[in-house]
């Protein structure tokens, strides 16, 4: 999946304003990776070059990460993208 791919997703998302919940999944998906790799979120954070509160929030679900920073998460994790989007429902709702 290409960045620009991946931004127009995000985009779609926060725009059928499904920003919360959306959030929270990615985060989930994003730790569960994580811990899948028997990485602690300082040293995480070290490898992405972010600070630990920040993969903090993102795994909590309280902010969300940039299509850069999913890009550093997926190769420091060695999985594609798409795994952090699981159980994202991107239909509309009407």
């Amino acid at each position: 999946m290409s960045v620009y791919s991946l931004m127009k997703i995000l985009s779609r998302l926060y725009n059928y304003q499904m920003g919360k919940d959306f959030k929270y999944i990615i985060g989930r998906n994003i730790k569960a990776e994580r811990l899948r790799k028997d990485f602690t979120q300082e040293v995480f954070a070290e490898m992405i070059d972010m600070s630990l509160s920040y993969v903090s929030k993102v795994e909590q679900g309280l902010t969300s990460p940039t299509a850069i920073v999913l890009y550093k998460m997926s190769k420091v994790l060695a999985i594609p993208m798409e795994e952090f989007f699981k159980g994202v429902d991107i239909t509309p709702e009407l």
